[in-house]
């Protein structure tokens, strides 16, 4: 991804570029052509379709290459040209030369080309204008998309240049200022970039004057270890964020996707599909999860690199979307808006919400955590909530003016003696994550997940959780529980068991890999069974007190039981997403 990443390095010289292969008819060559051009120090490729009328305005796609690769082996291995030449638009291929980066990466981690009007961004805007001067490009349909370094670049462009760029295109790429330097860049890699709700905010920031919608299509392999899925799904929230931002409050895109597609892919790789929409329905963030792949072109050519042409094609499928957007994608404020009272929140009580939109209709709503439809159940009375609940709704007018899906979620942490105190004891955030069995499967102190990878693996991620229970000291404890809430799941966690250590697990209280194997005080004190299977579930774990260490740290590994299969069984729990979330230690202390 970056210069100065000597892991990368290796892996990076060993894909040879090859030579440009232009995927067009052979009585189409002489009418198309493949020009050579250069701004402001860096050169480019420019795609002219054979059809190409100057007194037609036509659509342009800027394709931002991979770290090691040049605008011709991106060229080869994506095939967008042959997509150009059906299709009938323009492909401009910005290179970046060795004087700009040493292996040839957009320097997506530096400040310097962060901003509008600032380093390569502004380069990669002005051969665009450069473009438009020399022919006749439709102002309303210019997009740009990119793999690795370039679609991190591409994230770039679209929050600085949303005036030039209609949407956006996103290949193994990461959210908007995952890094600041080279460290960062590494650890965001491996581990995901900083919360996507703050990045999202930047986003906005960046935009200034020149804000509006910004449609965005994503693409990431499930086994990509370059780049790891997180940034993926980092991308995602955070453009969400940003256009949310721009909406009103009525109009808004669910965190949650709207519709998930699962597409079975005979003579290739499956893959899943994710659209977010607005409340007029409109698709404006999709994500493509494909199943199996590492990190490369989805569907590419072998005539280049980081390709894998058993993907489905990314190139055909980032244009039908690019297509189908315009920049006159405008909040709807005049959709409806419901309002959930009391809001979500953390409560000690049974709760009774009431759902009220400003205007006459039918609202829908789900307390599972699923998405509600017009056959989900319709409000009509007071819902009482009585354990930790997400709850989703919507309301249609009747003049059919339909609001986007808003979320409410209730934690409910009921307390009824009191005679009794409950403490919350908070975990050592450094010291706690996720370790996975190989070295591949990574660790992280920004996530929790239990389960497995899929593709005939089980337990491939264990967490690790640390308090520092020497501050209980000598106080009288009649109980403790360890508290968890569920942030996502996917596929089947059969059940749950809990290793506690006196101290910490390997070497070191920091997460480490010997993490996942070294030896417990006490194997298994508990297993869970019944496991939560939708988001923002409570979890609790009761500890018997024995397991309590008073003189320093308290670690517990959590392992999944799963069902060897081709999909993941994956459960994710909340971190530092939302300081209600947080797993903790609740201790009952008398008074």
């Amino acid at each position: 991804m970056f210069q100065g990443t000597s892991r990368l390095l290796i892996v990076l010289s060993c894909l040879t570029v090859l030579c440009l292969f232009l995927k067009v008819d052979s009585d189409q060559v002489a009418a198309a052509s493949f020009e050579d051009g250069e701004y402001n120090g860096k050169p480019y490729k420019l795609y002219v379709p054979s059809d190409y009328d100057e007194d037609a305005e036509i659509p342009l796609v800027v394709m931002l290459h991979g770290c090691t690769q040049n605008a011709a082996d991106f060229a080869a291995g994506t095939e967008m040209n042959a997509v150009a030449e059906q299709e009938g638009f323009m492909v401009l291929y910005p290179e970046q030369p060795r004087s700009g980066n040493f292996n040839y990466c957009w320097n997506w981690f530096e400040p310097a080309h962060q901003a509008r009007e600032s380093g390569e961004p502004a380069t990669i805007a002005g051969m665009v204008g450069k473009v438009k001067d020399d022919y006749e490009i439709d102002d309303d349909r210019v997009y740009v998309t990119g793999l690795s370094a370039g679609g991190a670049m591409s994230v770039i462009m679209g929050a600085t240049y949303p005036d030039v760029f209609t949407a956006i295109g996103v290949g193994s790429g990461l959210e908007y200022k995952a890094a600041t330097n080279l460290i960062e860049a590494n650890m965001a890699m491996q581990n995901g970039g900083p919360n996507p709700a703050i990045q999202g905010e930047r986003a906005f920031e960046a935009m200034g004057e020149h804000a509006r919608i910004v449609p965005v299509i994503v693409f990431h392999g499930s086994d990509d270890w370059t780049v790891r899925p997180i940034n993926g799904d980092q991308v995602t929230e955070q453009w969400i964020e940003t256009n949310n931002l721009i909406y009103s409050d009525s109009d808004h895109i669910s965190k949650s996707p709207s519709e998930t597609i699962q597409h079975d892919n005979p003579n290739g790789k499956n893959y899943t599909q994710y659209l977010y929409k607005n409340s007029k329905g409109e698709s404006i963030v999709e994500k493509y999860i494909v199943q199996g792949m590492g990190h490369a072109w989805s569907g590419g050519s072998l005539q280049g690199s980081h390709t894998d042409p058993q993907g489905p094609s990314a190139s055909e499928i980032m244009w039908n979307f690019f297509k189908s957007k315009s920049k006159e994608i405008i909040p709807d404020d005049d959709a409806p808006s419901t309002v959930a009272t009391p809001p979500g929140g953390k409560y000690t009580t049974s709760v009774t919400v009431e759902l009220n939109a400003d205007r006459e209709g039918t609202t829908y709503y789900t307390i599972d955590g699923s998405e509600p439809t017009t056959n989900s159940t319709v409000y009509s009375a007071p819902i009482v909530i009585e354990g930790s609940t997400e709850l989703k709704f919507f309301t249609i007018d009747v003049n059919d003016k339909k609001e986007n899906v808003k979320t409410e979620s209730y934690v409910i942490n009921k307390d009824d003696d009191p005679e009794n105190d409950l403490e919350r004891l908070e975990i050592q955030q450094n010291e706690s994550g996720y370790v996975g069995r190989l070295i591949a499967d990574g660790l992280s102190n920004k996530e929790f997940r239990l389960g497995d990878k899929g593709m005939y693996n089980t337990d491939t991620y264990r967490t690790i959780l640390s308090f520092d229970t020497s501050v209980l000291d000598n106080q009288t404890i009649n109980s403790a529980k360890l508290i968890l809430l569920t942030k996502s799941s996917t596929g089947t966690i059969n059940n749950i068991s809990v290793d506690v250590k006196n101290g910490y697990f390997g070497s070191s209280p920091t997460l480490e890999r010997n993490d996942f194997l070294a030896s417990a005080t006490t194997n298994s004190i508990t297993t869970i069974e019944n496991v939560p299977a939708t988001n923002v579930e409570r979890i609790e774990i009761e500890i018997p007190l024995e397991n309590l260490n008073r003189d320093g740290l308290t670690q517990f590994r959590l392992k999944a039981q799963t069902t060897a299969g081709l999909n993941r069984n994956l459960l994710e729990l909340y971190k530092e997403d939302d300081p209600e979330y947080t797993p903790h230690l609740e201790i009952d202390v008398s008074n």
